[in-house]
């Protein structure tokens, strides 16, 4: 069963685990009220303030490329990276509210919420992840064709393509709206091939190529910078650690990735190896309502803290960052 599917319908599986406790009495691997302490924990306090602090990170992000510039085409990765990481804030903070209809008197009034929010958020995590691909992709470009990357990787095909992942990440929100929907609501069925389609698939291609893509950069980065050092003019050298600053950015933009998608990837294997392990499930779904909690603050973190990245390693996003804060 798909992850993402699990996370959009988690609202109808606290009815149906419940029914199953009163008529069953099956007994759970984890019980609702350990997975109350968790939801309130992970799931509202700790997301919710991560996901706040990300809305403030990502403006700030969004505000200092643009002061930047987009000339370089590693500036409109990370600018469009911030806008797509403020979304998923913005809608992390939503979500955290729509979360608490499992134990809300007041659920049904806030499962409407929830479904909008998962609308947005979804294909913009899977956005962001088509995005750190296209980063780690150019870095190592720039690592085996240091000469030839600039004709290939031009401003032009970099917005063509965060564009075409616009368009196809976006098509999932209109399919849902008209397929799924109420009064539409078809089948699990639909819900299921649209969430594998349009998120679960494309976050886990691009978490493998991130992981090759990362190992690479890993391995060939001493490499490289050793044989620049030793054959490079003045000159070269200080665009060699220029070039060695932008690397190190996506590596630990790629490093973080990897580090807060693992637990997503991880359910995602585990659901194919083992199907019974769903939210539905009477024994193991409170369990994976656990789980959960700590995947959507995996995610938040992601999305949040990457503010952190750009400060320590970058002296320009540094200079305008503080600009910015004084107001000059």
């Amino acid at each position: 069963m798909d992850i993402t599917l699990q996370q959009a319908d988690a609202n109808d599986s606290f009815v149906v685990l419940n029914e199953t406790d009163q008529l069953g009495n099956t007994t759970q691997f984890v019980s609702f009220n350990t997975y109350k302490v968790f939801l309130l924990i992970n799931g509202f306090c700790l997301t919710g303030s991560i996901s706040i602090f990300g809305v403030f990170s990502n403006s700030l992000n969004i505000i200092v490329y643009l002061k930047l510039g987009l000339r370089e085409t590693t500036n409109i990765s990370f600018l469009a990276l911030g806008i797509v990481d403020w979304l998923v804030s913005v809608c992390s903070c939503l979500s955290t509210v729509a979360r608490l209809s499992d134990i809300s008197p007041y659920g049904a009034a806030i499962i409407e919420l929830g479904f909008h929010v998962s609308v947005v958020m979804f294909p913009c995590m899977g956005l962001g992840a088509w995005i750190i691909v296209l980063l780690s992709a150019e870095r190592c470009l720039c690592i085996v064709m240091p000469l030839k990357v600039k004709t290939i990787v031009t401003r032009k095909r970099i917005l063509f393509l965060i564009s075409g992942m616009v368009v196809y990440q976006a098509a999932f929100g209109v399919l849902m709206q008209i397929l799924v929907h109420p009064p539409h609501n078809k089948s699990n069925r639909t819900r299921l091939f649209l969430m594998l389609c349009f998120v679960s698939i494309p976050v886990f291609v691009c978490f493998v190529l991130v992981l090759l893509f990362t190992s690479f950069m890993v391995i060939r980065l001493r490499q490289s910078l050793e044989w620049r050092t030793a054959t490079s003019t003045q000159s070269t050298k200080t665009s060699g650690a220029k070039e060695r600053k932008v690397v190190l950015s996506v590596l630990w933009i790629c490093v973080m990735f990897i580090v807060c998608f693992t637990p997503f990837v991880a359910y995602f294997i585990s659901t194919i190896i083992y199907p019974r392990f769903t939210l539905w499930d009477p024994y193991y779904g409170w369990l994976v309502h656990t789980i959960f909690t700590f995947n959507y603050m995996f995610q938040s973190i992601s999305s949040a803290f990457n503010i952190f990245v750009y400060y320590i390693v970058s002296t320009k996003y540094r200079e305008v960052l503080k600009s910015v804060l004084i107001g000059t």
